[in-house]
């Protein structure tokens, strides 16, 4: 791991620590994804069941983008288009993020087949030293997980370097947690590495409780 591609990573995803947190947080206590009270069974749809998990998964996406949307994230700002299978990505200028769901805190999904995500999971390794000129340009995928239990949302950030299937490693050059608050972030220590990251992947597109497609974010 490049230790100071890292640190200027986390100097440029500080400020959105507290807003992704919050939003999520806010979307898995969405009413939509708890089974409705027995009274009301009758008429209100219960999703919470396993044949649902795809739905529960975009209804995250769906609130998040709604409520990111609304806030002041300068330098950030949503990008892609949402009503692309639920696109939730982000950019400052410099730095672009695809938000996509992790089935796992530990799970990367592939690239999959299409071209175009193919390339922006091909960034080069990062350097020894820091480029003189030019912005950064890193693609980035912040990874997000609710925990199915207490509906906690996780996140972690990792940077690919390169192409995988399913059921291989995934290739990383960093790798770290995304804490609540900005403060944490910017104190996290990291001991640098040459050693490639390699985390474990599930054999399917879809995860658990909140399974769906992870690629479109």
């Amino acid at each position: 791991m490049d230790n100071g591609g890292t640190e200027r990573i986390k100097q440029a995803l500080a400020d959105l620590c507290e807003p992704l947190h919050d939003v999520f947080a806010e979307a898995g206590a969405s009413k939509l994804l708890q089974p409705p009270a027995e009274e009301d069974l009758d008429h209100v749809p219960d999703f919470s069941g396993r044949h649902y998990g795809w739905l529960r998964t975009h209804i995250v996406r769906a609130h998040a983008h709604f409520r990111l949307n609304q806030r002041n994230l300068d330098p950030w700002r949503l990008s892609g288009k949402h009503q692309r299978n639920g696109e939730l990505w982000m950019t400052d200028g410099d730095y672009r993020l695809r938000i996509l769901h992790g089935p796992s805190e530990t799970d990367v999904p592939p690239p999959g087949r299409n071209g175009a995500r193919r390339a922006y999971f091909h960034n080069p390794a990062l350097p020894l030293a820091e480029p003189m000129f030019g912005p950064p340009n890193d693609r980035l995928l912040v990874l997000w997980h609710i925990h199915p239990i207490t509906g906690e949302p996780s996140f972690r950030v990792v940077r690919p370097i390169g192409d995988w299937k399913y059921g291989g490693k995934a290739q990383v050059d960093v790798d770290f947690p995304l804490p609540q608050t900005s403060d944490d972030l910017i104190n996290m220590q990291f001991n640098p590495s040459d050693d490639e990251i390699h985390l474990s992947i599930p054999n399917e597109e879809e995860g658990n409780d909140f399974r769906a497609g992870g690629i479109s974010g």
